[in-house]
């Protein structure tokens, strides 16, 4: 007796359709599961009997051989009980398809089992959901934890299930328990008042101006400044003034999420993700990997902020694993059967001390630093050339004193800094309608000479600055998209002279130690 039911397994963030064949054959009681299965899967045999046990049926006691095709791909998880379950009741024919509410040939089961036979949530729904509909798949039958989350996907009917016994209902005329088409949902965004506000910070009016620049065009940001001085805390309000995420933006963070199983009680990523992690977190912890590689700490900072404080004390191996990923917005990573990519498009916002004892080149009252020369520039080697090239703006943040602190004066909100963002925001829209970027910094070298207009005075201040600075190139093109978004801050269609200045002034690693 043969019954084949459609399964699906993840390779990193994507899915792909497995058939799951199963074969019963007289002889000594036997349960195998070929075609490549982990632990995980070969551990179902022991669920899927005691959940058949407990759940009225009776579990066949012949020769049971499960086959996951294609044989050649390793398969994972736990989404494969439900579907061998069911494909065994219709092996031995202890449900049957009469008038069914389905077409099993255009149907996906996933979903794990407890052994009292409920259907408990697994990860990486909504990435097995958007599979399914490549595939042709109109119906998937989903614990009902994960139906909410696969209604995110139009056009495929979600069927949520609590218990193995609800199954029986799918294959005769009797009404489907829960049979939910999937709707365009409108997520909850997380309002302005939802954060902490830029108008608590006083007296860093070129630091929130900096901030401004760096999230309207999205540009990576480095702080500089001594213990104190407010560096986290305005990292903290970043998320205040981010622009929104779109509705497939929406779903490609909230797929990065479900596959790493950290969407929670949330159904959908609905605000750009502010990550982070601490020092000590490892390569494969920051950049992703593992056995089966899983997304890390930059890909859960897609389309978001990835935010390491107290830059110098991460390992220096994780931090030269920054370098690809924030140049190609992408983190790929090589096993010797597979390669594994995830995306990586992010705002980096690194914070660091002057030196190591924090004082170097402050105004700090009552600290001096005691730092020698050559010890301050070992502190800041920590950050290696070709990584804080990558960062487009690094500046000072000063330490501010007591009258400033105290005396009460009217500063920018991050309302009003996120009304100047989405103008600019507007403008890169519009530039970029045609082609497959969305902000500044991810423009290529074709698009900075096209979009990057200098006039006259410009083009002179850019010559001498670079001959006088000694800028390297990837530092004149990180100038050049700074610029471009003052520029669009200003409404402007030429780079002008005052434009490029304060661009150039945003570059304070390139012009001392």
């Amino acid at each position: 007796m043969y019954a084949k039911v459609l399964g699906s397994s993840i390779l990193g963030l994507d899915s792909f359709l497995v058939d799951i064949e199963v074969d019963l054959a007289n002889g000594l009681p036997q349960f195998q599961i070929v075609g490549l299965p982990d632990s995980s899967i070969k551990e179902a045999k022991d669920r899927v009997r005691a959940a058949i046990n407990n759940t009225a049926y009776k579990f066949p006691m012949q020769r049971i051989t499960v086959n996951l095709a294609p044989a050649d791909i390793k398969k994972e998880g736990s989404g494969f009980d439900l579907p061998i379950a069911v494909g065994i009741l219709l092996a031995s024919k202890q449900i049957k398809i009469q008038e069914s509410t389905i077409d099993l040939l255009k149907s996906m089961f996933v979903g794990e089992l407890l052994l009292d036979g409920s259907i408990q949530r697994i990860n990486g729904i909504l990435s097995i959901a958007l599979a399914a509909k490549e595939q042709g798949i109109n119906t998937l039958i989903v614990p009902m934890a994960n139906s909410e989350e696969a209604a995110l996907v139009q056009g495929l009917t979600i069927i949520g299930l609590k218990h193995l016994r609800e199954v029986s209902r799918l294959f005769s005329d009797q009404e489907v328990l829960v049979n939910q088409s999937t709707k365009h949902n409108s997520p909850s965004l997380s309002s302005i008042e939802d954060y902490e506000d830029f108008a608590d910070v006083f007296g860093h009016h070129q630091v929130k101006r900096a901030i401004e620049v760096a999230v309207a065009g999205m540009h990576n940001l480095l702080m500089l400044g001594p213990p104190g001085s407010g560096k986290s805390m305005i990292a903290k309000r970043i998320p205040s003034v981010l622009p929104e995420l779109s509705w497939d933006e929406m779903l490609e963070v909230t797929k990065i999420y479900s596959v790493a199983g950290e969407l929670a009680e949330q159904k959908v990523i609905a605000n750009r993700p502010f990550r982070r992690p601490h020092h000590s977190v490892s390569v494969a912890g920051l950049i992703g990997g593992g056995s089966y590689p899983k997304p890390g700490e930059i890909s859960l900072a897609h389309r978001g902020i990835l935010f390491l404080d107290e830059l110098p004390e991460f390992p220096r191996s994780s931090l030269e694993s920054l370098r690809q990923p924030l140049e190609d917005g992408r983190v790929t990573i090589s096993r010797a059967k597979a390669h594994y990519s995830f995306p990586a498009k992010v705002m980096l916002v690194g914070a660091m001390n002057p030196c190591r004892c924090g004082y170097y080149g402050t105004n700090v009252p009552n600290h001096e630093c005691q730092c020698s020369q050559l010890e301050v520039s070992r502190y800041r080697a920590k950050i290696s050339g070709p990584l804080l090239d990558r960062i487009d703006i690094h500046l000072e943040v000063p330490w501010v004193d007591i009258q400033t602190l105290r005396t009460k004066r009217e500063v920018k909100s991050s309302e009003q800094m996120r009304e100047n963002i989405k103008l600019a925001r507007e403008w890169q829209l519009k530039r970029f309608s045609d082609s497959k970027i969305q902000f500044n910094s991810e423009m290529n070298a074709k698009q900075v000479k096209k979009y990057c207009l200098l006039e006259p005075a410009s083009e002179a201040l850019l010559q001498s600055s670079f001959n006088q600075l000694g800028f390297s190139g990837r530092s004149l093109d990180r100038i050049m998209k700074i610029s471009r978004t003052i520029a669009d801050l200003d409404q402007s269609e030429l780079i002008k002279v005052a434009h490029l200045a304060e661009a150039i002034n945003f570059r304070v690693l390139d012009k001392k130690i």
